[in-house]
């Protein structure tokens, strides 16, 4: 598998997510059904790009909040770790700062922009995030 370039990948990554959430029936959307839904999409991605997920991994001396999706290389590196939430909570932010991956990532899917801007004040540099805004 050849590493993908970044913010190329990050851009397809939400284009995609916010198409399945605008997919989904109304009735359907509420919020613990659209992360799922939104994991499940990006796993079967993952998957496409050769790599090995884990999907609701919890780090070593974390146990309150999963880390979403992890995505492996054939070295059993992790290449990409994912967080979906409606904020950056700072338990996101410690699971993923809890180990070494070449990417993390936290995508919010708060309909408060406001909010989740504020929110960002818990991200540590490495951890990138993105917002998505399917109904703009």
């Amino acid at each position: 598998m050849r590493e993908r370039d970044w913010e190329p990948l990050k851009s397809e990554w939400k284009a995609s997510l916010e198409a399945v959430w605008r997919a989904v029936p109304k009735a359907y959307r509420n919020e613990r059904s659209m992360k799922r839904t939104l994991q499940c999409h990006l796993f079967g991605q993952l998957k496409a790009m050769g790599l090995q997920v884990v999907a609701d991994y919890y780090p070593p001396r974390i146990a309150d909040h999963p880390v979403d999706l992890l995505a492996l290389n054939d070295a059993e590196e992790i290449v990409y770790a994912v967080c979906f939430d409606s904020l950056v909570s700072l338990y996101a932010v410690k699971g993923l700062s809890s180990f070494d991956a070449r990417r993390k990532v936290i995508f919010t899917t708060g309909p408060l922009e406001k909010k989740v801007e504020e929110s960002r004040f818990f991200l540590k540099p490495g951890i990138d995030h993105v917002h998505l805004k399917p109904f703009d």
